[in-house]
């Protein structure tokens, strides 16, 4: 396994920004630092770790956001589809 090549550039711009791809690179970056042989090279991937992390959990908030506004525009789409004659 070549842990450089997960924690590489994703191939596309959409794959960096989700929740999922956050948390493989945190992952990559974690397991990059175990094999540093300097303490700075170490704490820099852990540093970016957390970061992704970070990311991560705020992607998936706005996700969750997103699906929670989709349900409401549907349910009062509906509600006037059965509610409101023209």
């Amino acid at each position: 396994l070549d842990v450089r090549t997960a924690s590489a550039t994703p191939k596309s711009r959409n794959n960096k920004d989700t929740g999922a791809a956050c948390r493989d690179r945190a992952s990559a970056d974690l397991l990059r630092s175990v094999t540093m042989i300097t303490e700075n090279q170490r704490k820099s991937l852990e540093r970016s770790a957390e970061n992704w992390i970070l990311r991560a959990v705020m992607l998936e908030r706005i996700e969750k956001s997103f699906e929670k506004r989709r349900e409401i525009d549907q349910a009062s789409r509906q509600y006037e589809v059965d509610h409101v004659r023209l």
